[in-house]
């Protein structure tokens, strides 16, 4: 498999001199591609907040807050099932119960 080179195909965002982001851009908009799993949406939006908060340093537990808190009003107010998957009468996705169990 060929190693992957940020530099060589241009994908890179400079913050500063010290920090260098070699996010592989093409994977990570593949990953973000399909809605069928909206957590993912969640999680990006948690993690964007976070950053725009100032925050340089994070933990699982804040990005789970994040999401937990974003995820509210379309999972309460509107019903949106966020995984997709809807069968049997069951939610299939945890971020989906983990709201709805917060609130019960």
């Amino acid at each position: 498999m060929a190693e992957f080179n940020p530099k060589q195909i241009g994908y890179q965002l400079v913050i500063d001199e010290k920090y260098h982001n070699t996010l592989d851009v093409e994977g990570f908009s593949k990953m973000m591609n399909s809605p069928s799993y909206c957590y993912k949406f969640y999680w990006l939006e948690a993690i964007v907040q976070l950053i725009s908060e100032g925050k340089e340093r994070t933990t699982y537990d804040e990005i789970i807050n994040e999401m937990i808190a974003n995820a509210w009003y379309s999972v309460l107010e509107f019903h949106i099932h966020l995984s997709g998957i809807w069968g049997e009468g069951l939610i299939k996705d945890n971020l989906e119960k983990t709201v709805r169990n917060f609130m019960s």
